[in-house]
Parts: structure tokens; C-alpha cells; sequence
């Protein structure tokens, strides 16, 4: 009878394997991804990694229809730890570690490509998104410091005419200039003097100069942005980082659902566990202070994923 440490050995005898477990160990990625990083069919990733899956060292997660693969390589076996070390070595050399950064970029490209299409300018401006009133009660508490406040993905701007008259100013941001110009009309025609457009991310090196030039936000908000990220994590982190002491972030986005549609306009993920995103926002060094399912506003499609809302305070300084 074989011996578990000796099936061990066998499977991690091949360079292939290895591979497959120093990618995922760098990042979670999608049997796409890693296809396209090996060189690859996706059947043939899905065939080698199962092995791996089926004793723990690789573990799988669902978005949709795609299967992200990540390491699941941890304590102090030095066998394993070989294992990482020989399979970051042969990827290294074949170039696959080095492409993940830009594989991982690509996320975004239908995000992109779905927001940079023109809107017609002089359609009426609307009033602020009906699904978002729901959560507008949240801010109550957050008016003590009411200098400034970012819109992150502000898109065209629903939620501006919200902001605009319980803050001092408003810096509405969005990677979109097709978007911005549209945001902008609306600015004009719903009168709201205090608020700014920026074109950008919101981990621009500019961006966070300026409002750390001005002390930090009060709050940053991030309405139905995450899921268009290609690494949600970071941009909580990035986000985090534009606040002054005692500031808050707050999260609306949607909680998983399997409407693949979605993907048509340009969704990376399709939402997220309320358990991930309280996991980022305290990673990013901030207080959970609140997070629930919204109500469908009775103006909502009601067949539309369901969101949730998410409010972390940054703390202050020892």
C-alpha cells in the first residue's frame, strides 16, 4: 500500500504541478488565467490541478461560471516549502511569474472598454440612483466632519446631488472620461458648485497627495465599484488610505449572485461574501462598523443582485 506522504512525493514530481502552485500561490487566479500563464488548454490546467485540489493544496472557489485556484500551502513542511520554492524557480525562468501582474490587469479590459463608450450628453439628468436612497440613512452619523468627500467610480454621477449639500466639497473620480464628461453635464445641470471632477484611480499617487495635502476625507464612497476591480482588495486599501483619522468608507456592492450577463458590462466579479469584504476593509486597517443587506428599493428591478453595504472607520492616530 502506498503511503500518503509517498503520493505526496509522486505529485509533486511534476514541474507542471509546481508550476500550477507557485502561480496560485502569488494570486488567485482563474483556470483562464492560468491557461494563458502556462502556455495551456484550460481542460489541461483543470486535469493537473485536480490532484492537487483533491489533497488540499489547492483550493477552488466559484464566480460565475469561472474557478479561481489559489495555494493552500501552509505550516512548516519542508517537503511543501521545496515544492514552492523549485515551482518559483521553473516559473521565474519561463517567464510566467513575472506575466502575472499583467494578467491580472486584463481583468479590467471589458470594464473599460463598457464605460469609455459615449453617452449622449443632453439627455435629462436624472434623479440620484432609486437603489442607493436605501442606504442614505448611513450617513447620518458620519456628518460630524463634513469637509470633504470622494466619490470613487462616480461614474455619471448618481449619487453627486446626495453628497453635494452635506459636505464642503466633493471630489468625484472616475477612470471613464466618457463618464466624466457625462458627470459633468449633470453637475451643471443639477447646480452643484462644490463638487469636482477628477480623472483617475483611486490608488493614483496624485490623488493621494491632494487629499492628504487637505488633511484626508471624511468619508470615501465606493457605490457599486468593487466588482469591476481586478483586485478588490487593493482598492479598499487604496481607499483607506484617503482618509484622515476617524473617517469612514462606505461600500455598496452586490452579494454573490450567478447572473453571467453581467459580465457584459464589464463586471470582473460577480459580488462578493459579506465575510470577504469585512475581511479586506479590516485588513486595510480599518473598524467594521456596520454591514447588512439592503432593501430593494420598490423603484429597483427586483430581479436585479442583491446589494449589501459596508461601512469600516479608520482609526485614530496613537
Amino acid at each position: 500500500m502506498v503511503s500518503p506522504r509517498a503520493d505526496l512525493f509522486r505529485l509533486l514530481g511534476d514541474e507542471d504541478r509546481l508550476r500550477l502552485l507557485a502561480l496560485c500561490a502569488e494570486e488567485e487566479l482563474t483556470v483562464g488565467e492560468l491557461a494563458a500563464l502556462l502556455g495551456e488548454s484550460q481542460p489541461q490546467v483543470t486535469k493537473k490541478s485536480q490532484p492537487l485540489r483533491e489533497i488540499g493544496l489547492l483550493a477552488a472557489r466559484r464566480d460565475g461560471t469561472r474557478t479561481l485556484l489559489r495555494s493552500q500551502v501552509i505550516g512548516d513542511d519542508a517537503v511543501l516549502d521545496a515544492a514552492l520554492e523549485e515551482g518559483r524557480s521553473l516559473c521565474a525562468k519561463d517567464g510566467s511569474l513575472a506575466k502575472i501582474a499583467a494578467i491580472v490587469a486584463q481583468r479590467e479590459e471589458a470594464s473599460r472598454r463598457y464605460f469609455d463608450e459615449a453617452a449622449p450628453l443632453d439627455a435629462a439628468a436624472p434623479l440620484a440612483d432609486s437603489e442607493l436612497i436605501a442606504w442614505l440613512p448611513v450617513l447620518a452619523p458620519l456628518l460630524p466632519g463634513r469637509a470633504l468627500a470622494i466619490d470613487v467610480g462616480t461614474g455619471e454621477g448618481s449619487l453627486l446631488p446626495l453628497l453635494s449639500p452635506l459636505y464642503d466639497r466633493v471630489v468625484a473620480v472616475d477612470r471613464s472620461p466618457a463618464r466624466l464628461a457625462r458627470c459633468g453635464a449633470r453637475i451643471a445641470a443639477w447646480g452643484l458648485p462644490n463638487v469636482r471632477l477628477r480623472e483617475g484611480e483611486v490608488d493614483d499617487a496624485g490623488l493621494a497627495e491632494d487629499i492628504a495635502a487637505r488633511g484626508g476625507a471624511d468619508l470615501v464612497v465606493m457605490a457599486r465599484v468593487l466588482h469591476h476591480a481586478a483586485r478588490p482588495q487593493d482598492a479598499i486599501s487604496a481607499a483607506a488610505r484617503l482618509l484622515r483619522p476617524r473617517g469612514h468608507l462606505v461600500i455598496v456592492d452586490y452579494l454573490p449572485h450567478a447572473d453571467e450577463s453581467m459580465r457584459e458590462q464589464g463586471d470582473v466579479w460577480l459580488g462578493f461574501e459579506p465575510a470577504k469584504l469585512r475581511t479586506w476593509i479590516e485588513g486595510a486597517g480599518l473598524d467594521v462598523l456596520a454591514a447588512s443587506i439592503l432593501p430593494h428599493h420598490p423603484r429597483s428591478s427586483p430581479q436585479g443582485p442583491a446589494l449589501q453595504l459596508a461601512v469600516g472607520q479608520k482609526a485614530t492616530r496613537n
